[in-house]
């Protein structure tokens, strides 16, 4: 199974990879293979198998499989009105 853990969740990886295999001589449960990783849940926003967005309590995986892992992501803009242009509150002539 191809792994990838992005953003800082490289950290977790075998030798602080962010891509690495792992060999699954069955499938399992990606929470359970999350758990052996050592990947704490409360880090992953995202999880994908096969570039397809799943559950982390749902799915199950397997050896021929891809997985990424995403944390929360932040940036943009925040929230609220946001005001686009030149100056506020000018109307200009």
């Amino acid at each position: 199974m191809e792994v990838h853990l992005g953003g800082h969740l490289g950290f977790y990886g075998p030798g602080r990879r962010s891509r690495f295999k792992v060999h699954l001589d069955a499938e399992t449960t990606l929470l359970e293979l999350i758990r052996e990783l050592g990947v704490p849940e409360a880090e992953i926003d995202l999880a994908a198998v096969n570039l397809a967005i799943v559950s982390l309590h749902e799915a199950r995986v397997g050896d021929a499989d891809r997985l990424d892992l995403y944390p929360p992501m932040g940036g943009g803009a925040p929230t609220g009105t946001l005001r686009l242009g030149g100056t506020h509150g000018h109307r200009g002539s």
